[in-house]
């Protein structure tokens, strides 16, 4: 994707370091990790540059602007011609996502699927289920084609990667407005869920088809064996249902996704 840069202090040609990784969002802006700007005492570095540009040039950035969160806005003079941004706010426990980048200064661009495995609600931050590389740092992260995140640090001792949602990007913009919103904002950033929890919102996610399936298998046990008592057959009408709409719902997300 040409929209995803890699981050320098200093010239690349000259003794420069490649710190990590920004994604344009408009012709002259680019978001990355505020780390990828900073030192170690938190100062903004005074030479930094991208490259692997649409253009496959060298271009310095002219501003910087710091958010409160760990992300940062680059800014440089030069107008250049972008891939269509669409952005999510829909990441949620369990999600499946893509992050794309660079992890060192000489490889190409690299995409790596992950799992959304939990969620810290005093931060606002995600977790996915494995350590990626430190140069993918301020990385874009996708769901379904539309960016959700920002890859914010990587904890190796902890199999973990940490990401910011888009959300908290110190500019406004616009969010995709997608059909499909199953889950309430409310259930979405839950730190830890029981076990329980984790049944309800399984079930939660596919409860149209579930309850159609249900109904339909239903009357069809109770025409076919008329003398049997529901009781004698309700749980397992359930599992049959509850897997059917899961395959159900598998099967079209992929579609959906293929489509996209």
């Amino acid at each position: 994707m040409k929209n995803i840069t890699r981050v320098w202090i200093g010239d690349p040609f000259e003794g420069g370091h490649f710190n990590g990784t920004a994604f344009f969002v408009d012709e002259h802006t680019l978001v990355t990790a505020k780390h990828v700007v900073e030192n170690s005492k938190g100062e903004l570095h005074e030479h930094i540059v991208i490259t692997n540009t649409p253009d496959g040039g060298v271009t310095p950035v002219s501003e910087v602007i710091l958010c409160d969160r760990d992300m940062a806005l680059l800014k440089v003079k030069k107008a250049f011609h972008i891939d269509a941004v669409s952005f999510s706010n829909e990441l949620s426990l369990d999600d499946r996502v893509n992050i794309r980048g660079y992890y060192d200064k000489g490889s190409s661009q690299k995409s790596y699927s992950n799992s959304v495995s939990g969620y810290l609600s005093s931060e606002h931050t995600f977790e996915l289920q494995n350590h990626l590389t430190h140069g993918l740092s301020g990385s874009p992260v996708f769901l379904e084609g539309d960016i959700c995140g920002v890859t914010k640090a990587i904890n190796s001792s902890k199999n973990i990667t940490y990401i910011i949602p888009i959300s908290e990007l110190c500019m406004e913009i616009e969010f995709s407005d997608k059909e499909e919103k199953v889950e309430e904002k409310s259930t979405k950033k839950v730190a830890s869920l029981s076990i329980g929890q984790r049944i309800f919102n399984s079930i939660y996610s596919v409860i149209v088809p579930f309850s159609v399936l249900l109904v339909l298998l239903t009357l069809g046990a109770k025409f076919m064996f008329p003398r049997l008592e529901l009781v004698d057959y309700i749980y397992s009408l359930i599992f049959i249902s509850f897997v059917s709409a899961k395959i159900f719902d598998f099967i079209r997300k992929k579609i959906k996704k293929g489509k996209s």
